[in-house]
């Protein structure tokens, strides 16, 4: 007979540290500057466990000036005791879904911009 499994409340995960955390969100940062361009940034990473290791995956958004993040657009993965980025989304596939974005939200992306160097 199957026995039911008891779902963990919030309060009752693992807290994890919040400098855990911000060194993740460094560690997907430097990878983004170095590897897509400005412009693209690490979002809020999760922790998930994969074949018996701990990963942070951070999405990876596309942001413009005045407007802020306009959509995600990748992922990096980092291992959560090294903190190696492991995997991301090829480049590419990266600044095609950013060139994209931009597209399909260039009046709102020019008009944010406008209003954010305005004198």
């Amino acid at each position: 007979m199957p026995t039911k499994q008891k779902s963990l409340k919030a309060s009752d995960r693992p807290r994890v540290k919040e400098r855990e955390l911000e060194s993740v969100q460094i560690d997907a940062n430097s990878y983004c500057i170095r590897h897509f361009a400005i412009g693209y940034s690490g979002g809020a990473p999760r922790c998930i466990s994969l074949r018996g290791s701990n990963v942070w995956i951070v999405p990876v958004v596309f942001s413009s000036p005045g407007y802020g993040v306009v959509g995600e657009v990748g992922i990096v993965a980092i291992d959560a005791g090294t903190h190696e980025v492991i995997g991301a989304t090829p480049r590419a596939e990266v600044k095609a879904a950013g060139a994209r974005l931009a597209q399909e939200n260039r009046d709102a992306l020019d008009a944010a911009f406008r209003e954010a160097t305005k004198p």
